[in-house]
């Protein structure tokens, strides 16, 4: 037990582990848990929650990700019953410029909605994708968040 500890701590140390991290989520994607569309309309988005590794402080890319967020899902979520989104960028860079190696804005991951009890009532898969513009780092975080948002209807709606 104790010679895996070791061999453990000297991967996390020697960074074999994050080799792997950004395959992980193809291996693995999220499994989506539909919302009935009827009951979008009755909601609306009371809290965002950013995550994007185990630890997730409040920071630049959040202040712009969270009212752009909103303002992109709130053509479905205009109702009186209050959710939490909890939103997962799987392979976020918070420093970078989102700027892909192709030249696109990407950003793949996932909401929860929690209802008032905590209780997830729906999982979806979602991708960001648009053509990276000359715009800075601010404006290029805001339109990935309102078409991450509106993604989000896209995909309540759905069914």
């Amino acid at each position: 037990m104790k010679a895996r500890l070791l061999v453990l701590a000297a991967l996390l140390a020697g960074g074999g582990l994050t080799a792997c991290a950004g395959d992980f989520w193809d291996m693995d994607p999220p499994s989506e848990i539909a919302l009935d569309p009827a009951l979008a309309g009755d909601m609306f988005i009371d809290a965002v929650e950013v995550r994007s590794a185990f630890y997730n402080p409040p920071d630049a890319f959040s202040d712009a990700f969270v009212p752009a967020f909103r303002n992109g899902a709130a053509a479905c979520f205009d109702g009186r019953q209050p959710v939490r989104a909890i939103v997962f960028i799987h392979a976020l860079d918070r420093d970078g410029d989102l700027i892909a190696d192709d030249g696109r804005v990407r950003l793949p991951g996932s909401v929860d909605l929690h209802d008032a009890r905590g209780r997830v009532i729906a999982r979806y898969p979602i991708r960001a994708d648009l053509p990276a513009t000359g715009r800075d780092l601010t404006e290029r975080r805001t339109a990935a968040a309102e078409v991450f948002g509106e993604r989000l209807c896209e995909r309540v709606t759905a069914g």
